[in-house]
């Protein structure tokens, strides 16, 4: 990725962390700064109850483990339902709840969604069983062991970065698949993070050579060119835009490192290339950075979702009393009216006031015996865009009929 408007580098938010596609969009992206998510999550106490990898509290889940890495709206969701049993977890142990002003809760959203997309450390011991079990060896040689028909792998420098090894694998498919069926082997398929420590034990018999640069966080734009020159699209969908000869990339699980995906990638390669020489297709190869900034492409227009429905987003506003207390049409009454407050406003925007408000919103619906709301991530999507475009503010006519 590119620097950001807030001035951020994937490359050292990858230090730091390793030990609208569908119209109508809810509103404008506002996505944040993740060094400085990082540092409200320790700053506002999240890190007293949450880990991260195991580092942190225990009272809450390990969130580098166990967190929703759908979109935004799926952890925007698992952050509001959790918030009741959150405020009694933080009253138990005294500790005060978090409050957000100006773009803090974006920020911190864009530090949660990135938690995984940089590999932990992988294991060179684990990995050089896999060297053998996966039948690398028989092809590949390190040092004096190996075969000899395939290409050297100790001639790659150490700080080769593990998208760039994944890369090589991807293009080197044409000649490795038929070479490996030859030998009447099964193609070698990866699990979890086996492509991780692999890679890692790779990495640790190459030569001592850095990589002169640290671009493996990608850039988006340039992604979203590889995925329409490389002909991704043909076959794979983004939120259902092209036709699903391929699974829908917007929705299909993709959980995980970079690198492990790219291990799920390369395990796709088989039955991918079989389908695109039926469509009369070549597979893809990538050069330069092109992997890395396809796999940042599908990661932000996985952040930003589907588009939601501005009908659906009145009915749950209606279904889950927000208008008991904020009015039918946004107008107030028992909470500060709403009609124009968010209109255009972007949906990390309206998660930031909805979370700061929760305290005496809880209050309210408890005295009024009203269920406090829960939502799933798409009723979540359809609200806030209900709320950023359905709430203009009242005509002065309007007004007086009112009257």
């Amino acid at each position: 990725m590119t620097e950001s408007r807030n001035g951020w580098r994937p490359a050292a938010l990858a230090l730091v962390l390793a030990p609208g596609l569908l119209a109508p969009v809810p509103a404008r992206a506002e996505f944040g700064d993740p060094m400085r998510g990082q540092q409200l999550f320790v700053s506002n106490g999240c890190v007293a109850c949450h880990a991260v990898r195991g580092a942190g509290g225990r009272i809450g889940p390990d969130l580098g483990r166990t967190l929703a890495k759908g979109s935004f709206f799926e952890l925007a969701a698992a952050m509001w339902n959790h918030s009741l049993v959150m405020n009694e977890k933080m009253r138990e142990f005294r500790l005060m709840r978090p409050q957000f002003e100006g773009t803090e809760l974006a920020d911190l959203m864009a530090f949660l969604y990135f938690l995984n997309y940089f590999d932990e450390p992988g294991d060179p011991q684990f990995g050089k069983v896999l060297f053998a079990e996966k039948h690398c060896i028989q092809c590949h040689s390190l040092g004096r062991v190996g075969g000899r028909s395939g290409p050297r792998l100790d001639s790659l420098p150490r700080g080769r970065p593990p998208l760039k090894i994944a890369q090589d694998l991807w293009n080197h498919g044409p000649v490795m698949v038929p070479a490996i069926r030859a030998l009447g082997l099964n193609v070698p398929e990866f699990q979890g993070s086996e492509i991780v420590d692999l890679f890692a034990y790779l990495r640790s018999q190459g030569r001592r050579e850095a990589s002169r640069d640290f671009r493996s966080a990608g850039d988006p734009a340039k992604g979203k060119r590889v995925f329409e020159t490389k002909e991704c699209s043909r076959c794979h969908a983004l939120f259902g835009k092209a036709p699903d000869i391929g699974p829908d990339l917007g929705r299909t699980e993709l959980r995980g490192s970079v690198t492990q995906l790219a291990g799920r990638m390369w395990n796709h390669w088989p039955a991918m290339s079989q389908a695109m020489s039926a469509l009369g297709l070549t597979p893809p190869t990538f050069q330069g950075d092109e992997l890395a900034d396809l796999f940042s492409y599908l990661f932000m227009a996985r952040y930003e979702g589907q588009g939601g429905s501005r009908e659906r987003g009145r009915a749950i506003y209606a279904e889950k009393g927000c208008a008991y207390c904020h009015g039918p049409e946004g107008e107030g009454g028992r909470a500060p009216a709403l009609r124009g407050a968010l209109r255009g406003a972007a949906k990390e925007a309206i998660a930031q006031r909805m979370w700061n408000h929760a305290p005496a919103m809880v209050a309210r619906m408890g005295g009024e015996r009203i269920p406090f709301p829960r939502f799933t991530p798409e009723e979540l999507t359809d609200l806030f865009t209900f709320l950023g475009q359905g709430l203009p503010k009242m005509s002065a006519r309007a007004k007086e009929v009112r009257r």
